[in-house]
């Protein structure tokens, strides 16, 4: 099973096409990736900073949006987040301030914590819930039960979950959040990823009892007419 995963094209009008395909390919995967298990939160790491794990959160929660009523897109990593910069939204309030609160009230109207996007393309919402304030312990905020709380009041109020979680090597936040997520992504970067370093990152992951469901490879040079990635299932060779 392989996705592209495109991050240069030759033409504009090209590049949206093949750009959103790209992600719908990876999207059916990942739905299909489980007959036996419902994948509705979908977690998105990698090994080191800097290898497209962002990116690819960001957009496979946007074509989501395409598909279902309401998704949700998380950053969780709360020592470089990135996701309220991609879609310029304000970040003093997100994930860490909601975490603070007493009353874990999840209300979608509530535009301090939500931003609420609607997609060009589709009649569907986006919402994003950005890192929040910085916090001196997020390990310990990301692994507390009142987190898991909070996943599980999304699973009821969100048709799709996905979670730009921190990288593996450079922090253990990616544990605590994997496990509470239906699946994992890692992501590789053809140009920045040391493959030693992403098979310990892997295996870290699975022997903490994380479910990673496949792999996304970016910054692909071009080889012949079409630039591309690949995602594999985690069973194939």
């Amino acid at each position: 099973m392989a996705d592209k995963v495109n991050k240069k094209k030759k033409s504009r009008k090209g590049n949206q096409f093949d750009y959103a395909e790209i992600y719908r390919q990876l999207r059916t995967n990942i739905e299909f990736s489980s007959f036996e298990n419902e994948m509705k939160v979908i977690n998105i790491t990698s090994t080191t900073p800097n290898e497209g794990k962002s990116s690819v959160a960001s957009n496979l929660a946007i074509i989501c949006s395409d598909k279902y009523e309401k998704v949700l897109l998380i950053d969780c990593d709360l020592r470089k987040p990135v996701q309220h910069k991609r879609f310029k939204v304000t970040n003093k309030v997100g994930l860490s301030n909601m975490m603070k609160d007493k009353e874990l009230d999840i209300n979608l109207t509530n535009d301090l914590y939500f931003k609420r996007l609607r997609n060009d393309t589709s009649a569907s919402h986006l919402y994003i819930l950005t890192s929040g304030s910085k916090v001196p312990n997020p390990q310990e905020l990301l692994s507390s039960n009142k987190f898991k709380e909070l996943i599980q009041k999304f699973r009821k109020e969100f048709d799709y979950i996905i979670i730009d979680c921190p990288p593996v090597s450079a922090v253990s936040d990616a544990v605590p959040v994997s496990n509470v997520c239906d699946g994992t992504i890692f992501v590789c970067s053809a140009k920045e990823t040391n493959k030693e370093d992403a098979k310990d990152s892997l295996n870290q992951l699975k022997r903490n009892g994380v479910h990673v469901i496949g792999c996304v490879l970016t910054k692909v040079e071009e080889t012949s007419k079409h630039y591309y990635g690949y995602y594999y299932n985690k069973n194939e060779e």
